[in-house]
């Protein structure tokens, strides 16, 4: 762990320079001295799991020579990054085609004659053309062959 404190001393004083400097080179444990002698104080850089520790052997090595020290507190670490967004999800698949229209009666059952053979002008045979569905007629429900239309509501009477 690493710390830093600050040491106040008489720094003009040529004494208390030399016995400060002297005390400070006897711990392994100090790496790093600066010494401002405008201010009368002295950064250390202490190495150690405990810096009170070290701080009282300071004190009682140094004396009267030693004002004051004061144990900085190591500045926070910074927070961690936020973690990145989540990925936009994948988009649906598109919906599957329609399925192709499914032929009238005549023409299901292979009637060469049926209107889905038969030419319409570009429009689709009757076969594909009741309530606006696509697909197989309505028929009737005694099956024979007539299916629900506009032209033929009769068909689609509910018995």
């Amino acid at each position: 762990m690493v710390t830093k404190m600050v040491l106040k001393v008489d720094l003009q004083c040529c004494r208390c320079y030399k016995k400060i400097k002297k005390v400070l080179c006897k711990f392994p444990q100090i790496r790093d001295q600066g010494y401002d002698e405008k201010k009368n104080t002295i950064e250390i850089t202490v190495v150690c799991c405990d810096p009170k520790k070290i701080k009282q052997r300071i004190i009682c090595k140094a004396g009267n020579t030693l004002k004051s020290i004061e144990i900085k507190e190591p500045p926070p670490p910074p927070p961690p990054p936020p973690p990145p967004p989540p990925p936009p999800p994948p988009p649906p698949p598109p919906p599957p085609p329609p399925p192709p229209p499914l032929p009238c009666y005549d023409c299901y059952h292979d009637n060469p004659s049926g209107p889905c053979n038969q030419g319409y002008d570009g429009q689709q045979p009757q076969c594909y053309q009741y309530h606006g569905y696509c697909g197989w007629p309505v028929y009737n429900s005694y099956g024979d062959g007539t299916y629900c239309t506009n032209e033929n509501p009769g068909a689609c009477s509910i018995m």
